[in-house]
């Protein structure tokens, strides 16, 4: 027998909060009773994906929210969600207040249209790996007790302006999106997020999507930028940064678990995406547990 929706912990969850920003972790499994609305907008919030799941805001056209992705939300901000991952909706989360949220739109862009329902103008935004990177170590920072308030909140206004820059110049020049690439490219982004480490071909790709090798590489990269293989390439180096904070782990073995041909290999992807080899992140990574003196 499945558990009442009363034996269900709450999926959202504030880790630090000062009376301009707050941080968070939102955790919902998809057997939860209320996956498809769960968590209310409470601020002007930007998440972080760590599974991917198909989000659609009100009056807007379905996305998937995947690790290569931040979601962008006004306060109050309707929206549902649907079932990719079987781990159902796991992300981080970094809110601001609205007079904040106004002046980071304004700064980067002055006549940013806003409307009523507030400042933030778009629903999604690229997220590369650095800006990710970022995000992993200061979630690791105030997990671990190792930041001040007066450093949050310009850690998070760094990095809501990051999200929010790569938003505002992704909408003014990206070239049309015809409704039927933007469909195609969608359904592949989900299959590819799925299951990140499994080892795809474009035909079988493809296949899956009733459409010819050639159209989808085509259109995936006039959609997104980025080849299928390196965005494939772009999901397993945020899954690697979730397992990178332990001084013992084995990067040899990590390469092999994660899909990459060898150790070089994974470490010829971490230089090109992070500027940095995995043995320095991990090294940064552990840093932060050792100062805070967390096991």
């Amino acid at each position: 027998m499945s558990p009442s929706w009363k034996a269900w912990a709450s999926p959202d969850r504030t880790l630090r909060a000062t009376a301009d920003v707050r941080v968070g972790t939102f955790r919902c499994p998809a057997g939860h009773p209320e996956f498809r609305t769960a968590g209310q907008i409470e601020g002007y919030t930007v998440v972080f994906p760590r599974s991917a799941v198909w989000i659609e805001h009100q009056d807007r056209r379905p996305f998937v929210a995947d690790a290569g992705i931040a979601t962008i939300y006004n306060r109050g901000q309707r929206y549902t969600r649907r079932v990719i991952s079987p781990e159902g909706d796991r992300s981080d989360w970094v809110s601001v207040s609205r007079a904040l949220a106004t002046e980071i739109v304004t700064g980067i862009d002055p006549w940013s249209p806003g409307g009523e329902e507030g400042p933030f103008p778009v629903a999604r935004a690229p997220a590369s790996a650095e800006l990710y990177y970022r995000q992993r170590v200061l979630f690791g920072r105030v997990r671990d007790g190792a930041i001040d308030d007066f450093e949050l909140e310009q850690e998070v206004v760094l990095l809501v302006g990051g999200v929010l820059d790569a938003a505002l110049r992704t909408t003014a020049g990206a070239p049309p999106r015809e409704g039927g690439l933007r469909a195609l490219v969608e359904g592949a982004r989900e299959l590819i997020a799925s299951d990140p480490l499994r080892a795809w071909t474009v035909r079988e790709l493809a296949g899956r999507l009733e459409t010819s090798p050639y159209h989808l590489c085509r259109a995936f990269r006039r959609v997104t930028g980025f080849t299928l293989h390196n965005y494939q390439l772009e999901l397993r180096v945020r899954a690697a940064l979730e397992r990178l904070d332990r001084p013992g782990r084995d990067l040899s073995g990590l390469a092999a678990e994660l899909g990459f041909a060898g150790h070089s290999h994974f470490t010829k992807v971490f230089r090109e995406r992070l500027g940095r080899t995995p043995s320095r992140v991990r090294a940064e990574l552990c840093s932060v547990r050792a100062l805070s003196g967390s096991g």
